[in-house]
C-alpha cells in the first residue's frame, strides 16, 4: 500500500509539474467571468479525463490516438491569440469614454440578475472557463497517458483505487499551490503588469509544443499531402 502511494505521488508530480505554472496563470486571471471554482472544476475534469482514458487503455483498449489528442493543442493557441486581441480591443475601448460607460451599464444590469442555486451549479460545469481549463489540462497530458497506462496495467483494483484517490488529493494540492503562487506579491505584480504578454506567448507556445510532442503536425501534413 505504501509503495503504491509513493508510486502514485511520483507519477503525478513528474507528469504535472508544468500544470502548476499554467494554473498560476489561470488564477491570475480570476474575474467575474472566470472564478476560482471554474478553474478547480476544469482542472479536475482534465485530470479526471486523462486518468479515465489511462485506466481504459490499461485494459487494452485504445481510446484516442496521440495524433488526435494533439489537435487539442489548437485550443491554447486560440486562447493565446484571443487574449492578445481582447487586450488590444480593451485598450481601444478604454480610450473611448462612450464605450466604457456602455460597458458599465451592462455590468450593472448583469448584477441585478438573480439566479437560483441549481442554475448556478449547472453553469459552473458548462461555463466556457471550465472548458478552457479542462481542455488545456487534457491537451497538455500526452505524457500523463503514456506513463499512467503502464502504471495502471501493473496494478490490481485496490492499487488503481488508491492511485485515483491520490490523484484527487494531489490535484487539490496543485490548485492550492497555483493559487498561492498567483497571489504572491512579486508574481501578482508582474503578471498583472505583463499579463498581455505572458498569456499569449505561453499559451501559443504550449499549443505548438502539444502539436509537436504528439506528432500532430506531421500527421496533418501526411494526411493532406
Amino acid at each position: 500500500m505504501f509503495s503504491t502511494v509513493i508510486t502514485a505521488f511520483i507519477s503525478f508530480v513528474s507528469t504535472n509539474i508544468d500544470d502548476i505554472f499554467v494554473l498560476m496563470l489561470f488564477f491570475s486571471q480570476v474575474n467575474s467571468i472566470m472564478n476560482t471554482r471554474h478553474i478547480i472544476i476544469g482542472q479536475y475534469l482534465g485530470i479526471g479525463a486523462l486518468t479515465a482514458i489511462s485506466i481504459v487503455g490499461a485494459l487494452g483498449i485504445s481510446v484516442i490516438p496521440h495524433e488526435y489528442v494533439g489537435l487539442l493543442g489548437l485550443v491554447p493557441i486560440y486562447l493565446g491569440i484571443k487574449a492578445y486581441t481582447d487586450y488590444k480591443k480593451e485598450s481601444k475601448d478604454n480610450k473611448n469614454p462612450e464605450n466604457q460607460n456602455g460597458e458599465n451599464n451592462k455590468l450593472e444590469e448583469t448584477t441585478d440578475i438573480k439566479e437560483n442555486s441549481i442554475i448556478t451549479f449547472i453553469k459552473n460545469f458548462i461555463n466556457p472557463s471550465v472548458f478552457k481549463v479542462a481542455s488545456i489540462t487534457f491537451a497538455n497530458g500526452g505524457d500523463n497517458i503514456g506513463i499512467y497506462i503502464p502504471l495502471f496495467t501493473s496494478m490490481n483494483l485496490i492499487g488503481i483505487f488508491v492511485t485515483v484517490v491520490m490523484f484527487i488529493f494531489l490535484t487539490a494540492l496543485w490548485c492550492f499551490i497555483g493559487k498561492s503562487l498567483a497571489e504572491y506579491p512579486f508574481v501578482q505584480r508582474n503578471i498583472e503588469k505583463y499579463n498581455h504578454i505572458f498569456i499569449p506567448i505561453i499559451f501559443i507556445g504550449l499549443g505548438l509544443f502539444i502539436l509537436l510532442e504528439n506528432g500532430t503536425i506531421t500527421f496533418i501534413y501526411k494526411s493532406i499531402f
